[in-house]
């Protein structure tokens, strides 16, 4: 069915104005609130753990203090010392110093039995802590850190009051003599306002909190909103130690003290009911070193407000904007239809074959420079023909007019020429392309076996070159042809045409043999000669490549072709010889007259005299030794005899 394209284009545009916004709705804004619930989350669980790391660090310290005070020698003298003796003073204030300086509540020092010995200003000396948990640890050796629970005496508040009950907590450390003997205990009260100011140190919005819970599930530091539970009457003076983290709603713990009083860490971005009653996220660390749960929460409506708005602002956008981009659609379609339509018209035009043909479009938009465009390119279009069928002519002209035959053929045994030009013809006895074109390629062979070797090289290899084959020409005389062919293959890889280059050789074929057969009497007369003749090949590895036949039975071989591939050193006496000889070669290019030592195929030595050359390429290269060498070793022997008969009559003389 026909739809124009008018009807597309605002079908289309229309579609491609709500799609986006429907994918916002259906896609993104679920990703994306997701995504903003991971990052609070994420910011959430950061600082909760940041706030746990802190609470483990602060308390770290404060055992290092406790083990400071104790590697005191003054300190750990003072265990049995009376308020009357030397030293006792200076040890107290030592301790109100250390009290002052770090912030805490008070110090003591008990001995071995839990009796309190000497302590600051608060804490009473004589009383007995040996029921004390921290006690019974620290006599053991260990540095430890009590609960936070309530103060057995009175202690002053945040209220400048004393007051009974007071939430506190211990460091206590052991104290040892000389001989590393525990003799006492040395304990530091912690003032645990300073832990609730250091759960408030990081802000999370109105609503975000972090306190410390214990394994009974009771809130240990102050909340945030501790004026605002004492208004609810949740509370009596404070948070610590009264609010015990209870959802109102099912009389259970929290999830948070829940997980904690388990002793796991976790988070909850769902949500769950606080000790108010008020839905909140939660992060939840358990420090088991000290036996607190570390409970970071914000209200789930303040965390999660900017994802809830969101959605309203999606909506929002999509009624603001979707209406009026509909309207515009439909006019745009309707104003890019037209040229489109009008293109289409011209388009059929030219692919009758009317070049010629202009788009008629005034304007001076994108459509209006594509108009323009249009137009270039059918001009371009039309000037790209003409130009192709004159340069096809003129190439045509030039193959006609080389020397070498051209030739196109089908491929497969059966294949025609499809196409040659006039050298080609001529070279086959035809006195026009035309009459050649047609015929069966297999006809020019002489041997058909040619063909099939021809046609499996470019089955494998595609290509080639200087292919040397005996021909036939229409009328039967034949010649030779070396020829160049390239298999052409389709998009498939299947073989449509074969293309190549032809020439006659048949004159350069003959003046080959000629020059062979040149050779071959060139080399019958060495044979003649009473001298060796030789040529062997460069270098100490040399081996002769031809000898003549004197020279062949000059060293004990029955035939030129057996001494042929011998090593050239293999024929001196002295292998040292060999070496000066070619240095010579390489320095002057020849050697006159050179008398050595040489020795025959059965190893019996005689003397020789040769004359030789270097041979090199056209690029200075060694490639050849040529030589004549004759046997001196009768002549050595007169020379010999001459020279002793003449010493003889000298001799005589004298």
């Amino acid at each position: 069915m026909f739809v124009s394209i008018k009807t597309h284009i605002i079908v289309l545009l229309i579609f491609a104005t709500l799609v986006p916004f429907v994918l916002l709705r259906v896609f993104a804004y679920p990703i994306i609130q997701s995504d903003l619930k991971t990052v609070i989350m994420d910011n959430l669980e950061a600082i909760g753990h940041k706030q746990a790391e802190l609470v483990s660090t602060w308390m770290r310290e404060r055992m290092k203090d406790a083990i400071v005070i104790a590697s005191n020698p003054n300190v750990a003298n003072s265990v049995k010392i009376t308020a009357k003796e030397k030293g006792y003073k200076d040890t107290v204030k030592y301790l109100e110093t250390f009290v002052t300086e770090y912030g805490y509540k008070g110090a003591f020092i008990s001995d071995n039995e839990g009796s309190i010995t000497l302590a600051t200003s608060e804490e009473r000396v004589g009383g007995d802590i040996s029921e004390m948990g921290f006690f019974k640890q620290a006599i053991q050796g260990k540095t430890y850190t009590s609960s936070i629970m309530p103060s057995k005496v009175p202690l002053i508040n945040e209220f400048d009051e004393k007051e009974l009950g007071l939430p506190t907590m211990f460091v206590a450390s052991p104290l040892k003599d000389e001989n590393e003997i525990i003799i006492g205990v040395v304990t530091l009260r912690i003032h645990v306002g300073i832990l609730s100011n250091l759960m408030h140190s990081y802000a999370y919005g109105k609503t975000g909190e972090s306190y410390l819970v214990n394994k009974k599930g009771y809130m240990l530091t102050e909340s945030r909103f501790t004026e605002h539970l004492k208004k609810r009457g949740t509370v009596r003076r404070r948070s610590a130690m009264e609010v015990k983290l209870i959802d109102p709603e099912t009389g259970k713990f929290t999830l948070s003290a829940k997980q904690c009083i388990a002793g796991n860490d976790g988070s909850n971005s769902v949500g769950y009911n606080d000790y108010g009653g008020i839905p909140v996220l939660g992060v939840w660390d358990w420090i088991p070193e000290f036996n607190w749960g570390v409970i970071t929460e914000i209200d789930k409506v303040e965390a999660y407000g900017p994802v809830y708005n969101l959605k309203y602002i999606v909506l929002a956008l999509i009624l603001a904007i979707a209406f009026p981009f509909l309207l515009v659609a439909y006019f745009l379609g309707r104003r890019f239809s037209s040229p489109i339509i009008q293109l289409k018209k011209v388009t059929e035009e030219i692919t009758s074959g009317d070049l010629t043909k202009k788009v008629e479009i005034k304007s001076n938009n994108e459509i209006g420079e594509l108009a323009t465009a249009f137009n270039i390119m059918t001009k371009a279009l039309h000037e790209k023909t003409e130009e192709t069928v004159k340069s096809e002519e003129r190439y045509r002209k030039m193959f006609e007019s080389l020397k070498e035959g051209v030739y196109q053929c089908e491929p497969g045994v059966e294949g025609v020429f499809t196409w040659v030009n006039q050298a080609c013809a001529e070279m086959f006895g035809y006195n026009f392309p035309e009459e050649m074109m047609g015929t069966k390629v297999k006809d020019i062979y002489v041997d058909p076996g040619d063909r099939w070797r021809l046609l499996e090289i470019l089955e494998n290899h595609g290509i080639w070159r200087n292919f040397v084959s005996n021909c036939k020409k229409r009328g039967g005389e034949p010649l030779y042809t070396e020829r160049t062919t390239n298999m052409i293959r389709n998009e498939d890889g299947e073989p449509v045409l074969i293309e190549g280059i032809i020439r006659d050789i048949t004159e350069r074929r003959r003046l080959e043999n000629e020059l062979q057969e040149s050779v071959q009497r060139d080399r019958e007369l060495f044979n003649s000669l009473k001298e060796g003749v030789y040529q062997c090949q460069p270098g100490s590895e040399g081996a002769f490549t031809w000898v003549n036949q004197a020279c062949a039975e000059m060293f004990g071989y029955k035939s030129p072709e057996e001494m042929m591939g011998v090593k050239t050193k293999d024929i001196y006496a002295d292998p040292e010889d060999r070496w000066k000889h070619l240095e010579k070669l390489e320095k002057y290019g020849f050697l006159r007259n050179l008398v050595s030592n040489s020795r025959k195929k059965s190893s019996e030595c005689f003397y020789t005299e040769r004359t030789a050359n270097l041979i090199r390429n056209e690029d200075g290269e060694p490639v050849t030794i040529e030589g004549i060498i004759r046997n001196i070793t009768e002549q050595k022997h007169l020379e010999e005899k001459l020279k002793k008969s003449e010493k003889y009559e000298n001799d005589k003389t004298s």
